[in-house]
């Protein structure tokens, strides 16, 4: 219900990550490994990286192509659409928009927005990757004016 096919917007067929390519299967298992070992199972591991589509400059020259979190699963997606931001150096008046498996991820009405927001843990429960239970979500601006 909070969730919109994002192939209809012009934005789809990117799923494609930098840090699965960088990684072997077996590197990034241990990586999840070592984050459930230090912080526990409270904690979901997301990798971030930019749409190959997305316009959206960042605040610093130098930047990797992704970004790992160890975040609370129960953080709401506009709390952590905030970490991605200040993290990923985007200007915070920058609307970004998150993609998980091809799939926009949709935030409540503004008034409802911190009382029944999807939980970073209900997401990652549902579209973890199942090899190496790591969430991978793709961010981007949106076109409003047309494309």
């Amino acid at each position: 219900m909070f969730q919109k096919k994002i192939n209809v917007m012009g934005v789809a067929n990117d799923n494609e990550f930098e840090f699965q390519k960088k990684f072997t299967l077996a590197e990034r298992q241990l990586k999840y490994q070592n984050v459930i070992n230090a912080v526990g199972e409270q904690k979901a591991l997301v990798v971030v990286e930019k749409h190959k589509k997305s316009n959206i400059q960042s605040n610093t020259q130098v930047q990797q192509p992704w970004k790992i979190f160890a975040i609370d699963k129960t953080k709401n997606l506009a709390e952590f659409l905030h970490c991605i931001k200040l993290n990923a150096a985007i200007n915070k008046q920058t609307s970004i928009f998150l993609y998980c498996n091809n799939t926009l991820l949709m935030l409540r009405g503004m008034l409802q927005l911190y009382l029944d927001d999807q939980t970073v843990g209900q997401i990652f429960d549902s579209q973890k990757n199942k090899e190496d239970n790591i969430l991978y979500i793709k961010y981007s601006d949106f076109e409003t004016f047309g494309f």
